[in-house]
């Protein structure tokens, strides 16, 4: 999906995308901000969040842009305006400056999805009730909301056409910004915030967006042990199993820590159905 801005306002082909405008903003920024902070909005729907961006009930929130489930985006606070998706924050950047409160430097992009979910008699809920057929299941590494269980819950997975747009937008920051990294709300807010969580796979989509081609992605590895493998909740044999792989099971990796990986367990059409750390000396490159 390409994108590009002009005064403040994206843009796709000829025409500029929807506006919504919120009320919620601090004016302009003193310098073009570097990073992009992605979130997702708990939400039903791109133009239920970016109403209630400008809805008075609202205590104080807004984002930038909104991109929908089917990778439609509203723009809520133009780009080179303060937006108050961030909050209480900090971040270490790349140039190695500590920076608190990140609206006053950062772009805020909200993706439409449910977030964490709740266990139904035969599935996963949003907090809402709307069923979520086939979430990720899979354990926050800061802990699952609300009380830092370890215990793998259900998250909703986000589109693929979803993701090409924040992608799209993130490149079109890029050419009229200069950005240079790409966080989560759980990065610069991790004792509060557990967005975009581990359904996001944030490694793939920073090599999607600075590295090009889209199918570039990671390398995919499989299980290689004939009696199976542990997937469990961290790097290490102290963490609670959550079940064993077969042999053969295709995983796509996620981060290292030493000779763990954190994983997607991929099912039989190559998406991801839960989350977790193996042991790489029992997988081989697929």
């Amino acid at each position: 999906m390409s994108f590009t801005i002009s005064d403040g306002f994206l843009r796709q082909g000829n025409r500029r995308v929807d506006f919504v405008k919120s009320i919620f903003t601090s004016g302009a920024f003193a310098s073009s901000p570097k990073i992009a902070v992605i979130h997702y909005t708990a939400g039903a729907s791109a133009r239920s969040s970016a109403d209630w961006f400008r809805n008075r009930d609202n205590k104080g929130s807004s984002a930038h842009v909104v991109v929908d489930r089917d990778g439609s985006v509203i723009q809520c606070v133009a780009f080179d305006t303060i937006a108050w998706h961030a909050g209480k924050s900090r971040w270490r950047n790349v140039a190695g400056t500590d920076l608190v409160g990140l609206n006053q430097t950062s772009f805020g992009i909200e993706l439409a999805n449910w977030g964490d979910l709740r266990p139904t008699g035969n599935g996963w809920a949003s907090h809402t009730g709307v069923p979520i057929a086939d979430p990720v299941l899979a354990v926050h590494r800061n802990g699952n909301p609300p009380n830092g269980s370890r215990t793998p819950i259900g998250w909703e997975p986000f589109p693929r056409a979803q993701i090409e747009t924040a992608a799209g937008i993130v490149r079109a920051l890029i050419a009229s910004y200069g950005v240079n990294e790409i966080v989560g709300h759980d990065d610069i807010a991790p004792v509060r915030k557990s967005d975009p969580g581990p359904a996001f796979d944030m490694t793939r989509f920073r090599t999607w967006v600075f590295g090009g081609r889209q199918d570039d992605g990671d390398t995919l590895v499989k299980v290689n042990v004939a009696n199976g493998l542990n997937l469990r909740n961290g790097p290490g044999t102290q963490f609670a199993m959550i079940e064993t792989l077969v042999n053969g099971t295709m995983l796509e990796p996620r981060e290292a820590d030493g000779n763990w990986l954190q994983v997607n367990v991929l099912n039989a059409a190559g998406a991801p159905r839960a989350t977790g750390w193996v042991n790489s000396g029992f997988t081989t490159i697929a």
